[in-house]
């Protein structure tokens, strides 16, 4: 079904893929090329190397049939929803592509790191990866020598922002007929207006995630042209916009459910759990966001869930405003599953683990990740009538039984040892010179 993305200019690298692919749903801890090859029977690890990080197959046209297969999977359903969100890869170092210090959700803390913004296609409790973005800073926008170094192609050499990112993929999902019913992201997406403003006007339904601090309408401001009373000499005159509702109030979210959340909300079921149904408090209120400065305010529906700590989560959503409450809640806590799906990618399925510096290996170690991600979702739906509860965990516990594992004699323990320390040595030289040239630049400075 896959296979003839990985003939390239005559060129068969199917082998390659595959023991890639079977190393990814391995059992073993470490999911590097070294740990897959070390495992991985008929496996050749200069051959993986190079299909990971050098060899010309596409990464687009794997991804395009991947989120097309999940979308046969998991779309065309009311709950199908496309989650933008963001993962960070920590990295020593100044070589790996897009690397500098920025904030590093994994640590909770600013670190060396590279990001990546990732589109993931849900619905109930199953999710699979069908897009994603690797975040470029400016600084190395700019700077096209250490492009050239990460052989990142000279047209994707610019730097666009994270919401620029999550724009581009939405667009990629109807481009491709992806069917969901809903957009969904965390704050770094819905806190920016612009962004939201701009899935409203593609058409798409949203909810997503804000901080407390979001400033809303309670009611409809109204805005308005006013027209000035004189014009300046010489000038031209200076109109402005204002609330043509003097009811309408703006107040913070959290002053809006201090407020509100206790006399409004009713106790709603979210979701099924190993542990019975979980249920939480619900509030939903009509409310506006303007800027004051547009003539328009944007209708949006708060969705409030109090949470078992007595904490808050804050959602906006352009949904209808006869959406029922069951739905809304539904929806809200519906990325429970997309950070599981994260978790076991990350986890299970070696996500994280990648040892490439540059542009291609990344996204070709993604792309199968989300590839034997998406084996995992078909097996388990496959099944799910007679084993409800089988996890990512347990389908490479299975393979490990039916996948071929090497069998090594003494020869290849010493020579796989040998490469080893031959990598090591190539990794501690460029460290060495990477942080030689930084004295180098402290000193010039």
């Amino acid at each position: 079904m896959f296979e003839h993305h990985f003939i390239v200019r005559g060129k068969d690298v199917i082998g390659h893929a595959r023991h890639y692919l079977g190393g990814l749903l391995g059992r073993q801890r470490r999911k590097n090329i070294e740990c897959i090859g070390f495992h991985i029977g008929g496996s050749d690890y200069q051959g993986m190397q190079q299909f990971i990080s050098d060899s010309p197959w596409s990464h687009e046209a794997l991804m395009r049939q991947i989120g097309q297969e999940a979308d046969l999977e998991l779309g065309g359903h009311a709950e199908s929803v496309l989650v933008l969100d963001e993962s960070s890869f920590a990295k020593k170092g100044e070589l790996s592509v897009g690397v500098q210090r920025q904030y590093c959700g994994r640590l909770g803390k600013t670190e060396n790191c590279q990001v990546g913004v990732f589109a993931c296609l849900g619905r109930g409790s199953h999710a699979a990866l069908v897009d994603m973005r690797l975040f470029l800073p400016e600084s190395w926008a700019q700077d096209e020598e250490r492009c050239k170094k990460a052989k990142v192609p000279q047209d994707r050499q610019k730097h666009h922002t994270k919401t620029a990112l999550a724009l581009q993929m939405v667009e990629a999902a109807r481009e491709r007929g992806s069917r969901h019913a809903w957009v969904g992201g965390d704050e770094v997406y819905g806190n920016n207006q612009v962004f939201c403003a701009q899935l409203e006007d593609l058409g798409e339904k949203f909810l997503m995630d804000v901080a407390h601090v979001t400033r809303v309408w309670t009611s409809d401001p109204r805005p308005g042209i006013v027209q000035p009373r004189s014009t300046p000499k010489g000038g031209r005159p200076r109109r402005s916009v204002q609330a043509g509702n003097a009811q309408a109030e703006q107040k913070k979210l959290s002053a809006l459910v201090a407020e509100c959340f206790e006399k409004e909300s009713r106790e709603i079921k979210l979701r099924g759990s190993t542990q019975g149904e979980l249920r939480a408090p619900v509030m939903v209120r009509s409310v506006w966001l303007w800027d004051g400065k547009t003539e328009t305010a944007r209708a949006r529906l708060l969705v409030v869930r109090k949470e078992a700590d007595g904490s808050f989560k804050y959602s906006l959503g352009n949904l209808p405003a006869d959406t029922s409450w069951e739905r809304l809640a539904l929806m809200q806590a519906q990325r429970f599953w997309i950070e599981q799906a994260f978790k076991e990618a990350k986890g299970v399925l070696g996500m994280a683990q990648y040892e490439v510096r540059g542009w291609g290996g990344w996204h070709h170690h993604m792309a199968m990740v989300s590839l034997a991600q998406l084996f995992t979702v078909k097996e388990r739906r496959r099944v799910s009538k007679t084993v409800p509860l089988l996890s990512v965990r347990d389908v490479t516990e299975l393979l490990d039984l039916y996948l071929p594992r090497r069998e090594r004699s003494e020869k290849e323990v010493l020579r796989q040892m040998l490469q080893r320390h031959s990598n090591r040595a190539q990794s501690s030289q460029s460290h060495a010179k990477a942080r030689k040239k930084r004295q180098l630049t402290t000193l010039k400075t």
